[in-house]
């Protein structure tokens, strides 16, 4: 997985790359096939932007977060794409399921 990282009117401190690659291959567990990660940190006045796009094989997933703490957006943001990948991963749980419930069991009358 390649991680990319862009600030916007900041520099990325060492503290929150460690943190958003844990947090990220973390993610990789629950999602698998992720090629690419970008993560942007952008800091105005009193806002701190977090926004992570993670590309997958056939998909993409983006959540963004703000607050007024760096690490609080990052943890939020990623929070909210493990929701994403763990939702993902359960419709295609059901979706193999059902195709196998529906399939013929081989029997005719």
């Amino acid at each position: 997985m390649q991680i990319e990282f862009t600030g916007r009117q900041t520099d990325v401190p060492p503290g929150l790359r460690a943190t958003a690659e844990k947090k990220l291959k973390k993610l990789s567990r629950t999602l698998r096939g992720i090629t690419h990660a970008h993560v942007i940190l952008t800091a105005d006045k009193h806002r701190q932007i977090a926004e992570v796009t993670v590309q997958c094989r056939r998909f993409a997933l983006s959540a963004q977060k703000e607050s007024t703490n760096l690490l609080a957006s990052l943890g939020a943001v990623m929070d909210r794409l493990q929701r994403q990948a763990q939702r993902r991963a359960a419709k295609r749980r059901l979706r193999k399921r059902e195709s196998v419930r529906a399939a013929p069991s081989g029997r005719e009358a």
